[in-house]
This record gives structure tokens, C-alpha cells and sequence, in this order.
């Protein structure tokens, strides 16, 4: 065997626009004070020793990475839990808990050398059985997780070839390999865990992270715990430069979910917290403008959608969801709602994820909207309903789409709730897309692998219906599956490329959805804060942060 890289998507360096962090008023690096940079000393941060409060828009919905759907929780799950592979700051694929790895010419056969000397928090050493554990895991799909899709139709059998050494063997070529194991799902659980079943690994996770987990109270908050002893911060582990400094990382963080983008803002800028996200598009002006407080701003790789579901009326008719895009003013919205921060969405998935294809832009034409809806017989509009999460942005979006389709005659319920229960009644519900509650849902996606595999596959394949995975739109096409397998199995960027063109054709005339924009990501810490930063997916990234004295 060779070593190989197939992942020609490793340009995602590229992917997005470095970010910008102003704070004071002023513009600068992260960390950002009005007199200048705060400037830390190598071994002079303080954060190790201190407790902090980060507020967070949603609650989280699950520890468990092979359950998880949600950024939010993927992020501090991968604080927890490191992978084989994760990504740098700009979403490069880096080697983890893997030593290196090797493929045959055809990307069928990937074997795994295992970094040595790593243990869980319970004691456990990290090594092929562990490794072993997980595998069985990600290819269960008697358990229903909703990343179980992710590798389970790509592996096919594994081999222990020694105690740091283990062969996989595909169902055929699969070249985004790599950069699908570096996706948070794959973060690495302590088999002890996972012999206790899934309820425990939903609440209780297990890793070899920079933090250790302590609790979690449903609503209120959770909180993580620093390991000094992390092996990411020993260079002779890391085989080379450290993943964080030495005095990197905080004692603790207690992530605490508050919906309302005002009460987060409040509480950042009274100190109760010291880290925010996501940020309300109406108030980055005002914390810019704070001389406590580091704004940093940068471009995604999510995109916003309203969901649709293709299953129920008037969904169901392609001509409504035409009538709906068309009916959409994509530039007011983001101004009225993303206080101008963001981009119109011009294709189906994010215009940096590997193989994205921009599309024409959907004109915002009112009298087309109309017309169409007229021949689909719905003249005078109709009723229905958007579920969602009851936050402040959502609240605004909701009433900004309650305008905008008023012009047709559409009269939309709200049925916005608390995070948790939105997502039991809409992520993990079963049944046909028929007899399921959700007509129209606010949310987002990105491709955590930053390819277009997991920006399609997730939302529009046939096998995506939840509560196995995110198609919410109930959107079922044969050719497009046919499409989609076609990128999964192939290691040729030519075949990805054409199949995942064709599909995003398909999607573009079918429009399944209602894409709305591209989001630009922003979070806001104390300016004695350096080195915390969001990945371009959205999760937060505090793995290098530190606090001036």
C-alpha cells in the first residue's frame, strides 16, 4: 500500500474568508483591545485557573456524536472527544488519535496506525479494540442514530492487525474518507461507554479530550473540565507541533443556553458571560462598539433553509415550492433579519464546500409567485404552519416569511418552541413524511466534511428520512439517490464532481426548499481573550484559547 491523499478537498484552507475581529471600535486580531492587541506571554495566560460562562443560543440535544444533528453540540463534543482525525482552525484535515494511515490505489482499503500512550478519563487505553468499539458503532444501524448513515453504507468489514493497527475494508471506493472520519460524529467514545448503551452516551460522554465531561442539566447548562495532562499539549504525542499551548484552555466552561439574542448580549456585556455565540445580527454593532469586548466575524459554510415538506400538501407540488422561492426577497431579509450579515443563497448548498455548483440567482418576482400557485389551484393561498427553535433570530425570521408570503394569500401559524421539544417532534419523528407534524421548519446545515457528500446526502436523500438523518423535507427522488451514491463510491474527483453537479441541478429545478443565505459567523468574547474563534461549519473553537492575566 501507498499513502495516499485523496482528499483533494484539503484546499478547504481556502474555504473561507479569513475572519475579522474588531473590538473597541477598532479593528485588529482576535483578542483585540482599544489600546491594541493584548499581548500574553508564553506560561503567563490565567485561564487555566479560571471558571468561565459561555452563552449559547440553543440548549444541546444529545452528547452521543453518532445522535447528534446539531453544530452546537458536535463542537463540544469534539472538546470531549478527539477523533482519528479533526481540523485546524481553517478546517484542514489533521491527523488526532491516528498516527498516519495508508490506502490501496483504489481507496477501498484504508489501515490505521494508532497514536500510543493515550488513555479515556476512565482509564481505558486508546487502541484497536477501542477503536474496533467504535466502528461496530458507526455501522449499527439497528440502533436508528441519526449519523449512523454517515460511514454505515461504507464500511464493510474491519480487521485488529495488532494492538495500534487496524485495517477497514469498504464497500467500494469511498475517497472523502478521511475528511468524513475527521466529521464530529466520529469523535472516539470510551468503549467502556459504550457498553452501557446509548441512553448513557447521550448524557455522559467519555474521551480523550482536552476537557472531561460533569454535567449537563437539561435547560440550565453544561459544564466541561479542563485536563491539564491532555496529550495534545505534548509535541512528542502530537509528532510534532503541539495542538495547544502549554497554558492553553480554561479551568472550566459552563455553556449556558439562553434563547434570547438580548439576554445573551446583556450578559456579555455585564461579564456574566465571557464567551457568546452565536451572536443576534442586531447587536454586533453594539458590541463592536464595547471597549471590553472582541467581536470576530467570518464566512460559513452554512446555509439557511425553510423546509418544506414534500410529502403534504400543497408541498408536494413543485410549482408551490417554486412560488415560494420566487416569493422570497432574499436581499431584505438579510438585511432586515441578518442585519445585513450574510449572503444570498445562489445554489443548494454552500458555495465552499467541495463541489458546490452556483446556480442563477432565484429573482425576487411576486407576480411569478403568484401565477404559479394559480396553476398549482391555490389562487387565494393556503394555511400551514413553520416549527423551529424559539429564538430571537428565528422569531424575526418567522414574522419576516409571515409578510413575504402574505402577498400570496399564505396565512403561516407559529409553532416555534423550545429547542428540545422541536427537535423530538420534528428531528426524531417517525412515520411517513404524510403523517408527521412539521409542514415548514427554520434551520440550517453545513457539511462538517466540508464535501458535498454530507451537504447533500444528509437533506435529500430517500435514506435521510428522520429520525435516521435530516431530510425534513420528506424529499424522495430516485435518480438524485442514484446521483448520490455515485459521489459516495467513487475516489475520482471527475465522477464526484459530475455526479454532485447533476444532483444539484435536480435540486435546483425540484427545490425542495427554500434556501434563504450563507451565513457569516460571529462570536464575541472578553478582550482579554485571545484564540477562540468559530470553525467555518459554525462550531465554536476554544481549543487554543487563553485569558491575559
Amino acid at each position: 500500500m501507498r499513502k495516499t491523499v485523496f482528499w483533494s478537498l484539503v484546499a478547504l484552507a481556502l474555504l473561507a474568508s479569513a475572519p475579522v475581529w474588531a473590538g473597541g471600535g477598532k479593528q485588529g486580531q482576535a483578542g483585540a483591545a482599544p489600546a491594541g492587541p493584548v499581548s500574553i506571554p508564553a506560561g503567563q495566560s490565567v485561564s487555566q485557573n479560571t471558571d468561565i460562562t459561555a452563552a449559547v443560543t440553543v440548549d444541546f440535544t444529545t452528547m452521543d456524536p453518532q445522535d447528534t444533528s446539531d453544530t452546537l453540540s458536535g463542537g463540544i463534543q469534539r472538546l470531549i472527544m478527539d477523533g482519528l482525525f479533526g481540523f485546524d482552525d481553517d478546517m484542514k484535515v489533521i491527523n488526532l488519535l491516528a498516527e498516519s494511515y495508508a490506502a490501496n490505489d483504489n481507496a477501498t482499503e484504508f489501515t490505521f496506525t494508532l497514536k500510543k500512550g493515550i488513555s479515556f478519563t476512565d482509564g481505558t487505553p486508546w487502541d484497536a479494540d477501542a477503536f474496533i468499539a467504535n466502528i461496530k458503532k458507526w455501522d449499527d444501524k439497528s440502533m436508528r442514530l441519526k449519523r449512523t448513515a454517515l460511514l454505515s453504507d461504507v464500511i464493510d468489514t474491519w480487521e485488529k492487525i495488532n494492538a495500534n493497527t487496524v485495517k477497514i475494508k469498504l464497500t467500494g471506493p469511498f475517497g472523502a474518507l478521511i475528511p468524513t472520519l475527521a466529521h464530529p460524529a466520529c469523535v472516539i467514545m470510551s468503549p467502556k461507554q459504550l457498553a452501557k448503551g446509548v441512553e448513557v452516551c447521550a448524557n455522559q460522554p467519555v474521551g480523550t479530550g482536552q476537557y472531561e465531561f460533569v454535567e449537563w442539566t437539561r435547560g440550565d447548562h453544561l459544564t466541561i473540565r479542563l485536563k491539564k495532562d491532555w496529550w495534545g499539549y505534548d509535541s512528542a504525542r502530537t509528532g510534532g507541533k503541539p495542538l495547544a499551548e502549554k497554558d492553553a484552555g480554561f479551568k472550566s466552561i459552563t455553556f449556558k443556553p439562553v434563547p434570547e439574542g438580548a439576554t445573551r448580549t446583556a450578559m456579555v456585556q455585564a461579564g456574566d458571560a465571557k464567551i457568546m455565540w452565536t451572536v443576534p445580527p442586531e447587536s454586533i454593532k453594539v458590541l463592536q462598539a464595547d471597549p471590553s469586548l472582541t467581536v470576530g466575524v467570518r464566512r460559513s459554510l452554512v446555509t439557511y433553509y425553510l423546509w418544506l415538506n414534500n410529502q403534504k400538501k400543497p408541498f408536494n407540488d413543485k410549482r408551490v415550492r417554486q412560488a415560494l422561492n420566487y416569493a422570497l426577497d432574499r436581499n431584505a431579509l438579510i438585511a432586515v433579519v441578518e442585519n445585513g450579515i450574510g449572503s444570498v443563497a445562489n445554489a443548494i448548498i454552500g458555495p465552499d464546500t467541495q463541489f458546490a455548483k452556483e446556480m442563477p440567482l432565484i429573482p425576487y418576482d411576486v407576480a411569478k409567485a403568484k401565477q404559479l400557485l394559480a396553476e398549482a389551484g391555490y389562487p387565494n393561498g393556503f394555511s400551514t404552519t413553520i416549527m423551529g427553535p424559539n429564538t430571537s433570530t428565528n422569531t424575526k425570521t418567522l414574522e419576516f416569511f409571515q409578510q413575504q408570503y402574505a402577498q400570496l394569500g399564505i396565512t403561516i401559524q407559529n409553532k416555534l418552541m423550545e429547542s428540545a421539544i422541536t427537535n423530538q417532534r420534528v428531528q426524531d419523528a417517525t412515520g411517513p413524511g404524510s403523517e408527521v407534524e412539521v409542514e415548514m421548519y427554520l434551520s440550517g446545515w453545513s457539511s462538517s466534511t466540508g464535501d458535498a457528500d454530507w451537504a447533500i446526502r444528509p437533506l435529500f436523500a430517500t435514506a435521510s428520512f428522520p429520525p435516521l438523518n435530516y431530510n425534513l423535507g420528506y424529499y424522495s427522488n430516485p435518480k438524485l439517490d442514484g446521483l448520490i451514491r455515485q459521489g459516495l463510491v467513487s475516489a475520482d474527483d471527475e465522477v464526484r464532481r459530475k455526479a454532485y453537479s447533476e444532483a444539484q441541478d435536480i435540486l435546483w429545478d425540484e427545490l425542495p426548499v427554500v434556501p434563504r443565505h450563507i451565513a457569516n459567523i460571529a462570536w464575541v468574547t472578553t478582550n482579554k481573550i485571545i484564540n477562540v474563534s468559530n470553525f467555518p461549519d459554525g462550531a465554536i473553537n476554544l481549543r487554543a484559547g487563553r485569558m491575559a492575566p
